[in-house]
């Protein structure tokens, strides 16, 4: 990783008080972005995946807040996501987010039951879209997974 990257550990991504506040944002050269918190919790009303601009600069329409991915491992459902209702965050999917960093684009990277799971977000210069990337890793050879977003 390059000297300079912004990069959060598994101690930091934990502690919402720390991670709430911290921002990523993606752009794509139209007035279009994508945006959330550093642990994928939407916090404001402009957090998203796919905001487009319909009239360039402005003129923006949300069009994908956010996925709910769940990964499955031997039957066990493991919910990577997080939800900020009244009184209550649910599910907490960021006690698996090993790490964040940016580098150049907002790329997340959980651990869970022998697995390692890269998840990567950029947007496409020039176009409305967002990509979302991932890349599983067995750092268990037992593991037996399925993925199910």
């Amino acid at each position: 990783m390059k000297s300079g990257t912004i990069r959060f550990d598994q101690c930091t991504c934990a502690r919402l008080d720390l991670t709430l506040p911290r921002e990523w944002l993606e752009t794509n050269g139209l007035g279009g972005f994508a945006s959330s918190t550093v642990i994928g919790l939407n916090t404001r009303r402009y957090h998203g995946l796919l905001t487009a601009s319909t009239t360039p600069p402005t003129g923006r329409v949300l069009l994908l807040s956010k996925l709910e991915e769940t990964v499955v491992v031997d039957g066990q459902r493991f919910e990577l996501g997080a939800n900020q209702y009244p009184g209550a965050i649910y599910p907490q999917g960021y006690q698996y987010l090993k790490e964040f960093h940016l580098d150049p684009f907002p790329v997340f990277i959980y651990r869970i039951a022998g697995l390692e799971i890269e998840k990567r977000i950029f947007m496409v210069h020039g176009e409305n879209t967002t990509v979302v990337e991932y890349e599983v890793r067995a750092v268990d050879d037992s593991a037996k997974a399925k993925c199910v977003l």
